[in-house]
């Protein structure tokens, strides 16, 4: 039996989350038993906005560079959504431009975050970061009132995010590849089901074979 090179997946998680997440689980372990030569590669990310960016586009940068050819696509839940449609828009070039699902994504996080100021303790790391003003006038810099690619997205959508209005990210990826269900929440219940359409958009068993 004959085995091809490693591809590789980059997972970016939402705000207060981490790569521990049940959603960032179950995509390894998906990808463990149907890609088992698909690399999942998921940084722990800064609670700090600006510091998230700066990781998130190093590691995007270090897998273009080492490997292009094999880079599959990007997987962004919530604030990781928006961070990943900022790295796909923003940092790819004309020649690089990998795919990107979007979970339950952030459209525009400087207008949320006002709820969120003052100091916070990240559930699975135990980080204590704090938010100010600053944090926020960092991601305004980075807010995108449209989509240029909006062919390299798949989005996925629960109408009953209780944290982010759906019909934002509706709106902003009018003309990208839509997956809205009725119900559901922010964590977005069925990412498990999803699974296979996400690895299918991606083309992962193109480069699984």
């Amino acid at each position: 039996m004959s085995f091809s090179p490693q591809a590789h997946i980059l997972y970016l998680h939402g705000f207060l989350s981490s790569p521990m997440s049940a959603k960032a689980q179950q995509m390894r372990m998906y990808l463990a038993k149907h890609f088992p030569h698909i690399q999942m590669h998921s940084p722990q990310l800064s609670g700090v906005p600006s510091e998230a960016v700066d990781q998130a586009t190093q590691r995007f940068m270090a897998l273009q560079e080492a490997y292009a050819a094999r880079f599959i696509g990007v997987i962004g839940s919530s604030m990781g959504g928006f961070l990943t449609t900022h790295l796909l828009e923003n940092v790819s070039t004309a020649t690089f431009r990998p795919r990107g699902i979007l979970i339950n994504p952030a459209v525009a996080p400087h207008l949320l975050f006002p709820n969120y100021l003052g100091t916070h303790t990240n559930p699975y790391t135990q980080q204590i970061f704090t938010l100010s003003e600053q944090d926020l006038d960092a991601l305004e810099v980075l807010y995108m009132p449209t989509i240029d690619y909006p062919e390299q997205f798949q989005v996925w959508l629960e109408t009953a995010d209780e944290v982010l209005d759906y019909r934002l990210a509706e709106t902003l990826y009018a003309n990208s590849e839509l997956r809205i269900t009725q119900g559901g929440d922010h964590s977005f219940q069925g990412f498990a089901e999803a699974l296979g359409d996400i690895c299918a958009f991606l083309a992962c068993e193109r480069f699984a074979q």
